[in-house]
């Protein structure tokens, strides 16, 4: 339970999560150790977003708050191996959209089987793929970076706040950053 005297803390810690995760952008050198930041930074932050509403210490209208994202299903005809790798396992051909609510998104995050940073070559993290070890059997989730950001500064601001990108060949941004951080 979060108490209403440490919230602003958490509070804080999701500001610096949110500028982290922006700065993968321009990230270029992925390797083990900010894969991990990455993770640790999306998982807390989920986990906070989803303790402060159990406490009661988010706003109604962020409570309810969907996020649009895509899915693809698991192949139907896929022979489960367990030593390969998660992303054979399903359709990138087809995708279908979904409304995830905010814990509902939050608890995929937190109890996640399927959890992998997409970072195209070249470029820095756009966004992840994940899946929780309920849903993993059926489909697995795709959300763009700029989305969690999105997320965790609503809750930090206390309203909806939506980013834009911008993107200059290879340098991409979020242009509004600084007026919510």
């Amino acid at each position: 339970m979060i108490e209403e005297y440490t919230k602003e803390y958490w509070l804080n810690e999701l500001r610096e999560s949110a500028k982290f995760l922006e700065s993968l952008y321009r990230t270029i050198v992925w390797d083990n150790e900010l894969e991990f930041k990455t993770e640790k930074a999306v998982f807390l932050g989920c986990y906070a977003i989803r303790k402060l509403k159990e406490s009661k210490l988010l706003s109604t209208e962020l409570s309810g708050f969907n996020t649009s994202l895509i899915s693809h299903p698991i192949k139907t005809e896929y022979e489960s191996e367990d030593d390969e790798k998660w992303s054979k396992k399903y359709h990138f051909g087809q995708s279908d959209k979904h409304e995830l609510a905010l814990e509902r998104l939050c608890n995929q995050f937190i109890h996640s089987k399927i959890y992998s940073p997409f970072v195209p070559g070249g470029l820095g993290c756009m966004g992840f793929f994940f899946a929780s070890d309920k849903e993993y059997k059926k489909r697995v989730y795709y959300v763009q970076l700029i989305k969690i950001i999105s997320i965790f500064l609503s809750v930090v601001q206390n309203k909806k706040v939506n980013l834009e990108l911008e993107v200059n060949g290879a340098n991409v941004s979020a242009v509004n950053l600084a007026t919510h951080t």
